[in-house]
């Protein structure tokens, strides 16, 4: 998840109505693992694991983007949605402390299956879950069935749909993630995906942040605030040890740098620190354009989702009506403006 800046930031409550009309990138990993962490296989004998259609396969992902995503479009907003590439080797280390973790998990949940220790497996359910590469396909396949642009990042997806809404491509991006900001995303979205939803009871409310607010309520530059993000630690470097985004605010308005940050407090200057501002900074997206979208085939995603995965007639409908409401649904033959 990168690095908090919670703390520095004053968000505006907004509703997916402030959208209408606008075309939002969407940070589709994380919204993944909202999905799949979240609709599991609950109450007496569950194992805690992902929802499965009639083969064992999984459908939490299918099912948590086909809601999502067409609510969007009813709500008159033009979804981007932005998959991870490959990660760059200064991540490594990142990925394979969450790699351990999940492993530690997958023991204690074997454990509690086997135990017939139904309510620890549930608990530990959320921790084991992957997105996997067939997932992925599976997830792209019907975001092009039902028309809605998506698209692969050369590396990071925030940071590509950061990159994308800086140059106007996008108008804003939706992302739990406070690193978007670190790559330079004018407007950053949270909770936008689950905007009307209910979490540990409590209503979840969109909020917008913009990163031109956000540095001058605290006296900063984009490269200041860059620096402030690698000194309390992002997936590229764990941080400075005994500097948090207080400290480290305090610390960058003094002093203005890391360098010299770590000139003044006797600090180890982070390893391959250029490497890691550029990859903020300077960070890779295609020079392709981005697509128009396109008409919901019908058809084609009943098969898919219907025929394929047992998806049911009333949650298949929902997700039509919402697209017919938008008039983004094609059925047969129909054509309209959009395929052209």
């Amino acid at each position: 998840m990168g690095c908090n800046l919670r703390d520095l930031a004053t968000p505006h409550p907004v509703d997916l109505s402030d959208f209408n009309g606008q075309r939002v990138a969407v940070d589709a990993f994380l919204l993944a693992y909202q999905f799949i962490t979240s609709l599991r296989k609950r109450g007496e004998g569950a194992d805690g694991g992902p929802l499965t259609d009639s083969n064992g396969h999984p459908v939490s992902h299918l099912m948590g983007f086909l809601d999502r995503a067409t609510i969007m479009i009813e709500s008159g907003i033009d979804p981007v949605f932005v998959f991870d590439g490959r990660p760059h080797d200064l991540k490594m280390e990142t990925l394979a402390s969450r790699k351990s973790r999940k492993d530690d998990a997958k023991e204690k949940w074997d454990r509690a299956v086997a135990d017939e220790d139904w309510t620890t497996a549930q608990k530990l359910g959320s921790q084991i879950v992957s997105y996997t590469r067939e997932m992925v396909a599976e997830t792209r396949a019907m975001l092009d069935l039902l028309g809605i642009v998506n698209i692969e990042a050369p590396m990071e997806a925030e940071g590509a749909a950061a990159v994308r809404c800086a140059r106007g491509d996008v108008d804003a991006v939706a992302s739990q993630d406070w690193d978007t900001l670190l790559y330079g995303a004018p407007v950053m979205v949270r909770n936008l995906t689950s905007h009307g939803t209910k979490k540990f009871g409590r209503m979840v409310h969109a909020e917008r942040i913009v990163l031109a607010e956000l540095l001058d309520e605290n006296g900063l530059t984009y490269e200041q605030l860059v620096d402030l993000g690698i000194m309390v630690g992002t997936d590229f470097h764990p941080g400075i040890k005994g500097i948090g985004p207080k400290t480290g605010l305090k610390l960058i308005r003094e002093f203005g740098t890391i360098e010299e940050i770590c000139i003044a407090k006797g600090k180890e200057l982070p390893e391959r620190l250029q490497e890691i501002r550029a990859i903020f900074r300077n960070h890779p997206i295609s020079g392709e354009p981005i697509a128009n979208p396109g008409m919901c085939d019908e058809d084609g995603l009943r098969k898919m989702l219907v025929d394929g995965h047992d998806f049911s007639e009333r949650r298949i409908g929902r997700a039509l009506n919402r697209m017919e409401a938008a008039g983004r649904l094609r059925s047969g033959g129909q054509t309209s403006l959009f395929d052209f």
